[in-house]
């Protein structure tokens, strides 16, 4: 929908331009001085000053995955940087600077790849910036030759506090008023990368005390939380999701962590713990919060479990955040349009968003691009985020095993929920974001 995107001078987006981070000029620059470094140095050499030379832009960069992929006689790296992927190397291979095993062996793999597929994971830490980066490898192999993918932590980001995380102040003090509840279970729902992780340690890091005994079960333990207790799956030794759960409560916990909810006997050990005087938090990948009724069904949960035991969920995304230097205000767009936006929502919901897009003070952007942003238009991420609490009038449908819609419905109008798209709306208004991007994030809910 082009109007989402009306500038008031017309101007558009140009392409990516090279940034130059504080490593000191652009990573192509960086990988051609080590090239003419051959002969000179030697090549293991070459591949440690590389890598490192790599993981520093992606630090710099804020990217969140870097990927290493042979195409054909090139060796291409692409940043993951605000959940879009973006250009930053295209070079000929070169024999001398043996690369991808130098990022295998950090990662604990032999050096070459194995002559048939098995699945590689690994990770290891690196000291850049003055900080510990923590770096997971992942191996796939191509008709092209090896692609490795590495997630890069920062635990400074992983760290945040619960009123960091981008909730308006009255969905951040009801979310602190049911992480206190004695017993019961929270979800939190998004797709991957949406900062599901991050949300669950900002939980625990607020309600942690030495007076209650807190546990989680993580595959993997992304971050340590001191005070703590947390423990890592391995299917290996048969430590499961399910074993685990078991276990735990027999270590007398008040807050248990759950990682996700993939099964049947996870789940249904998370909800009865939940209803024997537990209080847990844990994720589940459904499309918002009124759907996690619906997978929890599926899984085989009889519904009166989920009634008397689900406190609520949270749903969320993260969008990128409108580059300060560049935007550009940008006018609301007309009635009609937004008439045909909203033609095929719920009635309600509809009606709703229409009167938060038309409401008249709002400080609309729109993206430019310039050096700063990489000529993206945009710089950072912020969360959005959808709050269902549990209530009688939902509470009912779960008994009668109503569709998500219905439930939605209930939860928008019974206990004013304000939805992934209006909660985006509003960080729109606010011009932190754009409605295009909004939009964007949200499209496959409208």
């Amino acid at each position: 929908m082009a109007f989402w995107g009306n500038k008031e001078d017309g101007e558009q987006p140009g392409r990516p331009a090279a940034n130059k981070p504080a490593t000191g000029g652009t990573l192509e620059e960086g990988y051609n001085e080590l090239v003419q470094a051959k002969g000179r140095t030697p090549g293991i050499d070459l591949a440690i000053r590389l890598s490192d030379l790599i993981l520093e832009h992606a630090v710099t960069e804020r990217a969140s995955d870097v990927h290493l992929e042979s195409q054909g006689v090139n060796l291409r790296v692409r940043f993951r940087v605000d959940g879009i992927l973006q250009d930053m190397l295209m070079a000929p291979k070169n024999a001398d600077i043996p690369l991808t095993q130098r990022i295998r062996v950090l990662a604990g793999f032999d050096p070459e790849p194995p002559t048939s597929f098995r699945n590689e994971e690994g990770r290891f830490q690196k000291m850049l910036a003055g900080r510990a980066i923590q770096v997971r490898v992942s191996s796939f192999p191509t008709v092209n030759g090896e692609k490795l993918v590495l997630r890069v932590m920062d635990r400074q980001q992983l760290g945040i506090d619960l009123d960091q995380l981008g909730l308006d102040p009255d969905t951040l003090a009801i979310t602190k008023k049911i992480i206190r509840n004695p017993y019961g279970i929270f979800f939190i729902t998004g797709a991957t990368g949406s900062g599901k992780t991050t949300s669950l340690y900002a939980i625990l890091k607020n309600i942690n005390t030495p007076m209650i005994n807190i546990i989680t079960l993580e595959d993997p333990v992304e971050y340590r939380l001191e005070g703590i207790n947390q423990a890592q799956i391995s299917t290996k030794t048969g430590f499961t999701w399910a074993e685990g759960l078991r276990t735990i409560l027999r270590q007398d916990p008040n807050v248990i962590m759950v990682g996700e909810i993939r099964d049947y006997d996870t789940a249904e050990i998370s909800l009865r713990s939940a209803l024997t005087g537990h209080l847990l938090f844990t994720t589940i990948h459904t499309i918002n919060a009124p759907s996690i009724i619906e997978r929890l069904f599926e899984m085989g949960i009889p519904p009166f479990l989920i009634g008397s035991s689900m406190l609520g969920a949270m749903s969320q995304r993260l969008v990128r955040k409108v580059c300060p230097e560049c935007c550009q205000k940008a006018a609301a767009p007309s009635e009609p349009i937004v008439n045909e936006f909203v033609k095929n929502m719920d009635p309600e919901e509809a009606r709703l968003v229409k009167e938060l897009i038309l409401k008249p003070g709002a400080n609309y952007k729109v993206e430019k691009g310039c050096s700063a942003c990489r000529n993206t238009g945009y710089s950072g991420r912020m969360g959005i985020f959808e709050l269902m609490l549990m209530n009688e009038e939902i509470r009912k449908h779960i008994l009668d095993h109503s569709p998500t819609d219905v439930i939605k419905r209930t939860a928008i109008k019974t206990g004013k929920m304000r939805t992934l798209l209006m909660d985006g709306i509003m960080k729109a208004r606010s011009g932190s974001t754009t409605l295009s991007e909004i939009i964007r994030v949200t499209a496959t809910m409208v």
